[in-house]
């Protein structure tokens, strides 16, 4: 581990912003290079990798998300995908974020808050702990930096035994913005004549008509039988630096994470009694070949 660190003093007046900010689940794909990114813009990247040991509630579950935002603008919160019935939530491969743009001489006073929840299907999350990063602490254009960090209690500010394990880099806006990932889920139904399946009854499978399909882009939006009707056409420019994978998930076999149902909001590592619907992540990585040219004239400086 390249940084094994406690979380610095809580600042309560930056976790108070919370409240009521409007989410934003992960990075919409954006195309056309941001008009509000200039000359020495910088962007922050995250690649969440998990939490250690994190307190369970009264029932002893526990489905932790993790929330992030800057200091400098805590109306753009961006948000994880929530793990289900674990105290130690691996994210694989990495979960990514990026917050941008903002100037180099602004990292000096801004810094990356963080709060890990705990999902509640019938009500809010409960936050599980708290810390934060100086953005400071960071060099432009350096290697990521791996950073293990203790968890604060939200209620008493006392440490907790609990961490999250998270890398952190600092780079060129238009650079952060020229790579970007793709992901879309894939589902089945088991039925009772062909097990699991992605093709339609009629069709021997066990999907049933009522079913939204076998495919939906990212934030389900989308559904389809055809896989080319929920993937994103790359325009000119853009081109595949890594083709689509599963993104595997620690526990499962072959990356599938199970539920009651397609749109059921829990999902779990292990298929439980009457469970007869199972989904699994595909990611690939894009990147934008024209920014070559602007970013060899551009200097983050």
């Amino acid at each position: 581990m390249g940084c094994c660190c406690s979380a610095e003093q809580r600042d309560d007046s930056e976790f108070s912003k919370l409240a009521t900010k409007p989410l934003i689940k992960h990075r919409s794909l954006s195309f056309d290079v941001p008009k509000d990114i200039k000359a020495g813009d910088l962007a922050l990247g995250i690649h969440l990798k998990g939490c250690r040991t994190l307190q369970a509630d009264a029932s002893g579950d526990c489905d932790p998300f993790v929330r992030f935002w800057l200091s400098s603008d805590p109306s753009k919160i961006q948000e994880s995908t929530a793990k289900s019935r674990t105290q130690n939530p691996l994210w694989v491969p990495d979960e990514l974020f990026h917050f941008m743009p903002f100037k180099r001489k602004d990292m000096a006073k801004t810094k990356l808050i963080i709060s890990v929840m705990d999902r509640d299907n019938f009500g809010d999350p409960d936050p599980l702990g708290d810390c934060q990063v100086k953005l400071s602490s960071l060099e432009v254009g350096a290697e990521e930096k791996e950073f293990r960090l203790q968890l604060i209690n939200p209620r008493t500010g006392e440490p907790l035994e609990s961490y999250i394990d998270l890398k952190l880099e600092v780079d060129c806006a238009f650079k952060a913005h020229g790579t970007q990932e793709e992901k879309v889920y894939e589902y089945q139904r088991w039925g009772v004549v062909h097990g699991w399946s992605n093709e339609l009854v009629r069709n021997g499978g066990s999907l049933l008509p009522t079913d939204p399909g076998r495919w939906s882009n990212w934030d389900k939006s989308v559904f389809s039988f055809e896989f080319e009707e929920v993937q994103m056409p790359l325009p000119p420019g853009w081109s595949v630096k890594k083709d689509w994978e599963v993104n595997g998930r620690p526990g499962s076999a072959d990356g599938w994470e199970y539920a009651f149902g397609f749109r059921f909001p829990g999902w779990f590592d292990k298929c439980y009694c009457l469970m007869r619907a199972r989904r699994r992540i595909w990611r690939r990585i894009i990147v934008n070949t024209n920014l070559s040219t602007k970013m060899n004239a551009i200097e983050c400086n």
